[in-house]
């Protein structure tokens, strides 16, 4: 299901309509959506002026059918419409956007003009949306087990002990540079013997 999908929709709620919906509301810890932002006006379709929590939502189909229509005040969400402009967290202009792909009502993927970033990028949303900085070395990252050969044996993540004990060593920036990107390799030593340390 797509948010393009939901837009416009009439919301019906005891056989009657209440409005339509005109975009969501979702966390920004887990991207679950949470709310359904909508208009009481069909006519005044730029501005919403009631919520619902996605938990009343009983079919979707040409209509959202609600079990229950009790106004909520949307808190701790970012509200997402289509349309609003996106940036990265430099400031440079991404795209307003088109749509956002909903898997079981949780976003997955946002959709601009000309790419998409994943629905965790989203750092702040207000008249626009930011997106946050990728860490190019996550805790948790996968790496290949040659590189942690200094360090230690079977590890095969960058943890927080692997890296308290690169730090104690004082081969913090050796083990760095030995992830990707920079697949650093020291050069071998010159001569015949080659020393430990």
């Amino acid at each position: 299901m797509f948010l393009s999908e939901l837009q416009n929709k009439p919301i019906l709620a005891g056989n009657r309509q209440r409005g339509i919906c005109l975009g969501i509301g979702i966390s920004l810890k887990n991207q679950a959506v949470k709310y359904l932002l909508c208009s009481s006006n069909a006519a005044l379709s730029n501005a919403t002026d009631f919520s619902v929590n996605v938990s009343a939502v009983e079919d979707v189909n040409e209509h959202i059918m609600l079990s229950r229509v009790r106004p909520v005040f949307p808190k701790n969400c970012a509200k997402l419409f289509i349309g609003l402009p996106v940036y990265a967290f430099d400031g440079a202009f991404l795209g307003n956007l088109k749509d956002v792909e909903l898997n079981g009502f949780t976003a997955t993927r946002l959709f601009t003009d000309s790419s998409w970033y994943p629905a965790t990028a989203v750092c702040a949303c207000s008249d626009a949306i930011i997106l946050r900085k990728e860490q190019p070395f996550p805790i948790g990252q996968r790496i290949p087990a040659p590189t942690l050969f200094h360090f230690s044996s079977n590890a095969s993540l960058v943890t927080k002990p692997l890296l308290k004990a690169a730090l104690k060593e004082g081969k913090l920036i050796a083990f760095t540079l030995s992830l990707s990107p920079f697949c650093y390799t020291p050069p071998e030593p010159k001569g015949k013997f080659r020393f430990f340390r």
